[in-house]
């Protein structure tokens, strides 16, 4: 059996965007948990950073400061997430106001905040009303998402929980769906490079894209800067976890992994998950770890 000693996980959200711990909190379970390498990857945020970075020189946790980043293929009708990795760069430079990165990311939270009130609009019409107010409570001040107008939909008696309201409401194609601006990923690979970070596609699985667009797609970003693809997820079966080390290996590429843990929902993968369910250990990451430790 597989030593939980060896678990990393590099895809963790955290209460800065829409995950129900801290990002204390976070590290503290990782430390409880075993996990040797920890990610904290919040939706177009890094707002968490610090506190998670003091946590982890505390409790002695090894952290990688990371951003996960909405982005438009610049392909009709697809859109995906791309990582961001920062094993080297300063927390003051990633929180620097001025920086391209910084702009980037406001630019992408601007996308946010547009399309809220859209959603909430969206369920009005629907019969279910629910105000900004109520929405930015449950976020608490931090990146407001689908996450939390859902949240705000279980409390109003409008569904039973959170998946009910995506699967009805809030997801790609739902009555109340509404999309917002993402950065072009050509410029989001760019400005993660340039702030001395290593992207990486995210569940690269769940794009939709056929083989030979998926390849032609990663192909053209490994020429920007492309570092990696999120292998190990835990929605990508055994067939698709084989196609893309396949692709990795063929380009050069680094395999990364991580649970994608909000915090404890029903079905969802634990933090670093288990050898019963899904893990990821060093030897699967043995790519990503010596270009972060190469930098």
């Amino acid at each position: 059996m597989i030593s939980p000693l060896e678990h990393v996980d590099l895809h963790v959200h955290s209460t800065a965007s829409d995950g129900t711990l801290s990002p204390g909190e976070l590290v503290a379970l990782a430390l409880d948990r075993r996990i040797t390498i920890l990610s904290i990857t919040d939706h177009d945020t890094v707002d968490g950073i610090p506190e998670a970075v003091e946590a982890a020189r505390e409790l002695d946790v090894r952290l990688i400061p990371g951003v996960e980043l909405s982005v438009d293929l610049e392909r009709e009708g697809f859109t995906a997430h791309l990582l961001g990795y920062f094993p080297r760069t300063p927390v003051a430079a990633l929180t620097d106001p001025s920086t391209d990165f910084a702009r980037a990311i406001a630019f992408v939270q601007g996308g946010r905040s547009a399309r809220n009130p859209r959603i909430l609009e969206k369920l009005r019409g629907l019969g279910m009303p629910i105000d900004m107010d109520v929405v930015e409570d449950i976020a608490g001040g931090d990146v407001i998402g689908r996450p939390h107008i859902a949240e705000a939909m279980v409390s109003a008696g409008y569904v039973g929980d959170s998946a009910e309201a995506f699967s009805l409401y809030l997801a790609k194609g739902k009555p109340a769906y509404s999309d917002r601006d993402r950065l072009a990923v050509s410029d989001a690979v760019r400005v993660i490079g340039r702030a001395g970070g290593l992207p990486v596609l995210a569940h690269p699985g769940y794009i939709g894209l056929g083989t030979a667009d998926l390849e032609e797609l990663v192909s053209g970003l490994k020429s920007l800067g492309l570092a990696g693809l999120e292998v190990f997820y835990p929605g990508h079966d055994v067939a698709t976890t084989e196609q893309l080390l396949l692709m990795a290996g063929k380009m050069a590429l680094v395999t990364t992994g991580g649970t994608d843990f909000h915090g404890w929902r029903a079905g969802a993968v634990e933090l670093g998950g288990t050898p019963a369910d899904f893990h990821v250990t060093k030897d699967m990451i043995d790519g990503f770890l010596a270009l972060c430790d190469g930098i």
